[in-house]
């Protein structure tokens, strides 16, 4: 006896729970907690299982949330739900792959930042003693980069426990909207996202044409799916429609390949070496702005004894 609508959607969203549960990102449009939302669904699903109502039918009494609904039309109208599992999760995969070179450039610079803390707290205690102790034998006043050290010292309680609050909230909080932020105003990061969506859709699509669902209902479930919803690419449009039914499915794959192959060259070529480059910019600057809190002070001062000595 085959599967009712209400029975194979709940198998469906356990596959889809057990996939989650082995760290594979899954974007239903559910919100943070996906495993549990869906968890929920299946509970309110139970109550429907023993009637044999249709898809449309089972979705408008629930009221799920439409990319939800989207998602689960096109796994109930496909054999196999393996393909629309891979092509929803290389989506958000490669989102999260493209985020890595501008976690890196948040990371490198609060290490060197750590460490010019740690160095900044001896140079106040160690350091700026001694070099002020010389002024004073001198009978003269600081100046320059020692009377700023001297005030950074007189401030040492305030920011001693400041800089690590403000470190961990930026860790913690700061860098998730850090990377939401960069990868979607960063140049490349619209043409690098259509991309990735256009081969999502394209993946999807082949996975419907193979089930054999027909044409237009294939096309309108793909386009609908994704997240952000986008046209389909005429191309892919044009081989449902018009291409040979033995051989859509292959050209669709490889379409799919070729749209991923361009995302990846726009993630390379955008995403790669302008972030790095900011990172080392602004750790180079912590680098030199330590490197002359060190040494001013001891130039100003060798400055101050050779004045001295002259007269």
């Amino acid at each position: 006896m085959p599967e009712s609508p209400t029975e194979r959607l709940v198998s469906l969203n356990r596959q889809a729970i057990a996939i989650l549960r082995l760290g594979i990102p899954l974007d239903f449009g559910l919100g943070p907690d996906t495993p549990q939302a869906l968890r929920e669904i299946n509970e309110r699903l139970t109550l429907d299982l023993g009637n044999h109502t249709s898809v449309d039918s089972l979705l408008k009494k629930h009221q799920f949330p439409d990319h939800y609904q989207a998602i689960a039309r096109m796994l109930l109208a496909t054999d196999d739900p393996a393909p629309i599992f891979h092509a929803i999760a290389c989506q958000q995969l490669d989102r999260d792959r493209a985020k890595s070179p501008f976690r890196q450039a948040l990371a490198e610079p609060l290490i060197v930042a750590v460490l010019g803390y740690l160095g900044l707290i001896f140079l106040c205690i160690q350091t700026v003693p001694s070099i002020q102790a010389q002024y004073v034998q001198q009978n003269q006043e600081p100046t320059g980069a020692t009377q700023l050290l001297i005030q950074v010292r007189d401030t040492m309680p305030y920011w001693i426990i400041g800089f690590p609050v403000l470190v961990l909230t930026l860790w913690l909080f700061g860098r998730k909207a850090w990377n939401a932020v960069a990868v979607s105003i960063f140049p490349g990061a619209s043409s690098y996202s259509r991309w990735l969506t256009s081969e999502s859709q394209t993946r999807r699509l082949a996975a419907l044409v193979e089930s054999d669902i027909d044409e237009e209902v294939a096309i309108s479930l793909a386009r609908k799916s994704t997240t952000p919803e986008v046209p389909l690419r005429p191309i892919a449009e044009s081989i449902v429609r018009d291409g040979d039914r033995q051989s859509r499915s292959r050209a669709l794959d490889r379409l799919a390949g070729f749209y991923g192959f361009l995302a990846d060259d726009r993630r390379r070529s955008n995403f790669y070496k302008t972030p790095a480059l900011i990172g080392l910019m602004i750790a180079g600057f912590i680098v030199l702005a330590y490197g002359l809190a060190t040494f001013l002070p001891w130039v100003e001062i060798l400055s101050s004894l050779s004045q001295a000595g002259g007269a």
